[in-house]
């Protein structure tokens, strides 16, 4: 009797573990969906189908980017769940203080490897250093005083890890009207011989720094020479004034004259890839600069008023805005200062945006679009992508979904970088190839 009874109870205990499990799967499962379903209707670039740490989606998705940079030196995991685990989810003050001391112990410890002559250690606390600082900024109103230290610390802690590299990683400036863009330059060898360059172009919150952790040692590791460029609105240009332009083709003129100089760069084997609203940048240059042999986007954005009428910020009213988590407004309120705008009026970001469009018909390289999975559940987004390419003026064209089931559903598929690269040089590799 006292058998049938134990094993009674442990049956009981068993089947109860098994549904709480499967409960939570389905819940995860149900969280997913729902996320997808709101991204058809409403395009949340920020929108995220894992929970990673956090309650606050906004700042969940901010700690996934930094994860993502983990295999190209932008990070450790261990310093990265240190860090969220002294966060308050959602504040934004506890988000900047905190990855501002990890950034602030890497410097240090860069410092101290540099002083006893480990060069390799302290080109990767400096890499690691840059991207915490550069965190930090996320959700940083670019009026708080610690703004331009912090950027300036990004700036200074990243050229110091490239040039410790081999080959090193130069910091470079293109003149543009008043004022210089930022750049980096990365070599396979410094040897003079013409090879395959990739051009990388941020978004609509990117700094240069993001780029190198974003993409630079796959580049390297595949045999492409690494370029990446500030254009204006991006990185700490807003500070001078410099907002966001339709005419990307002006900066990406004087970029190709500057890096056509450099001699590793073949100038038949340029490609430029560009993600987030570097997919309007990007496509809108190549139209006109014809010296870009290969174009590569994640994802396509042909009208960027019609894409910014389908975000939070262009549907909600404005008493819904007043309601929003602190670290989502604080978020978007930085991005609309890149737009020239005051950092509180998150609806007029719509209006900025009016004549930012391109024709893919005038785009006649090889051309690659790259979309998560999620990402591509929103009609516009779907949209805008079957016009490119139903219209981009080459036949040589390619669109890759990346899937929800490798990680790999999220904006620019920033939270598994690896197979985002895989795809890219592999259509690269496939493409400079067949063109030889």
């Amino acid at each position: 009797m006292r058998f049938i009874i134990i094993i009674t109870f442990f049956s009981l205990v068993f089947v109860t573990s098994c549904a709480s499990v499967s409960s939570k799967e389905f819940t995860a499962e149900n969280a997913a969906a729902d996320n997808k379903t709101a991204q058809k209707e409403t395009y949340d670039a920020h929108r995220a189908y894992t929970r990673y740490h956090f309650e606050d989606e906004e700042m969940d998705f901010a700690f996934q980017w930094l994860l993502g940079s983990i295999p190209n030196g932008g990070g450790e995991i261990g310093e990265a769940f240190y860090v969220v685990g002294n966060i308050e989810d959602g504040n934004p003050s506890s988000w900047q203080a905190e990855w501002e001391k990890m950034a602030e112990r890497k410097e240090r410890r860069a410092e101290n490897a540099l002083e006893n002559g480990h060069k390799i250690t302290a080109s990767e606390c400096y890499m690691k250093a840059a991207n915490y600082y550069r965190t930090a900024l996320v959700s940083m109103s670019p009026y708080n005083s610690k703004f331009n230290v912090l950027g300036k610390k990004t700036r200074e802690c990243m050229i110091e890890a490239g040039k410790l590299l081999t080959p090193p990683m130069t910091y470079f400036e293109v003149p543009f009207e008043k004022t210089v863009l930022p750049g980096y330059y990365r070599p396979v060898k410094k040897d003079g011989k013409p090879r395959r360059t990739l051009l990388m172009i941020g978004g609509g919150e990117t700094f240069i720094e993001d780029n190198v952790v974003y993409i630079a040692p796959q580049t390297i590791k595949r045999g492409y020479n690494f370029i990446t460029v500030d254009l204006p609105g991006q990185g700490m240009l807003p500070t001078e004034g410099q907002f966001f332009r339709k005419d990307t083709e002006t900066q990406m003129k004087v970029i190709l004259d500057v890096i056509l100089k450099f001699p590793e760069v073949d100038p038949e084997k340029i490609a430029v890839y560009g993600i987030s609203n570097g997919g309007y940048f990007v496509p809108r240059a190549a139209s006109f600069e014809k010296r870009i042999k290969a174009l590569a986007v994640s994802s396509a954005v042909v009208d960027n008023y019609l894409m910014f009428k389908q975000m939070p910020f262009a549907k909600d009213t404005q008493e819904q805005i007043d309601k929003w988590p602190v670290f989502k407004k604080a978020v978007t309120s930085a991005v609309a200062w890149r737009w020239g705008l005051d950092p509180e009026d998150l609806k007029g970001q719509v209006e900025q945006t009016k004549d930012f469009q391109f024709d893919p018909a005038k785009v006649t390289c090889p051309v690659l679009d790259i979309v998560g999975a999620g990402e591509y559940v929103n009609e516009e987004t779907e949209r805008q992508q079957k016009e490119f390419l139903d219209n981009v003026g080459t036949q040589d064209k390619k669109i890759v979904i990346t899937p929800e089931n490798e990680g790999a559903s999220s904006h620019c598929i920033g939270e598994n970088r690896t197979l985002m690269a895989e795809t890219l040089f592999d259509w690269l590799d496939e493409t400079f190839k067949k063109n030889e």
